[in-house]
């Protein structure tokens, strides 16, 4: 078969040296198992140490001290304010706070006589403004109580009790009110033996009926007595 003529770059022996016409396989014998590709990018510790500029340029003082202002403000610095100086800029003047404006404009809570307003306002020209304002005094006295913090004392106290209750006891033996001897139901009736309604020969009653069958009123003339062996 003859071969194809050389057509233009083709001439030229030298292009078979250049990278982008030039492209070898690469092979490995190796088999890659595992997690081969994160491995790969595993750094491997060298004991070999790098020097650094901060390494090079320090020089290391024998006799050096460290500075006690320094390290004070640093401290202080660090642990920050206090609550007191936080939040204790007016003293306890905010500690019996308890009632907010809800509570004492719609619930109506009155004020005792040394926190009351005046009943006219004057106008303070130093604030430009009309005091005494009524939130900037607010109500001191205790909290409303609506009995929500009773109920879970109770509720707690209920729970901490029945910790120590057995296991075996039912809910209506927890449950049962053992009720007075006065609150019980007299009931009135007459004796067994001087009743009318029975037979007077075995105390059976009269208006016992059986399946439609009247129940014999007859004594047996025979009494069955049992062996004591045989149950």
């Amino acid at each position: 078969m003859a071969s194809l003529p050389a057509i233009g770059a083709m001439q030229d022996p030298l292009k078979w040296n250049l990278p982008g016409w030039r492209i070898e396989q690469r092979f490995d014998n190796k088999v890659l198992i595992g997690n081969w590709y994160e491995e790969r990018k595993q750094f491997e510790r060298t004991p070999q140490q790098h020097n650094s500029t901060h390494r090079r340029d320090y020089k290391f003082h024998t006799d050096a001290r460290p500075d006690v202002e320094i390290r004070k403000n640093a401290f202080l610095t660090n642990k920050g304010l206090p609550k007191d100086l936080l939040f204790g800029h007016h003293g306890k003047a905010y500690s019996n706070n308890m009632i907010s404006l809800y509570d004492e404009y719609y619930n109506r809570r009155a004020r005792p006589d040394g926190q009351k307003f005046p009943p006219v306002r004057s106008w303070d020209s130093k604030s430009m403004t009309w005091v005494p304002e009524k939130i900037d005094h607010p109500l001191q006295a205790d909290p409303t109580n609506w009995g929500l913090k009773n109920e879970v004392a109770e509720r707690q106290a209920k729970l901490e009790k029945e910790k120590n209750i057995s296991d075996y006891l039912s809910t209506y033996s927890l449950g049962y009110t053992e009720k007075p001897v006065d609150a019980r139901v007299r009931r009135y009736a007459t004796a067994r033996d001087s009743s009318t309604k029975l037979h007077p020969v075995n105390k059976v009653n009269k208006n016992l009926n059986l399946r439609n069958a009247t129940a014999n009123p007859h004594m047996p003339q025979h009494l069955q007595i049992r062996s004591p062996y045989v149950i």
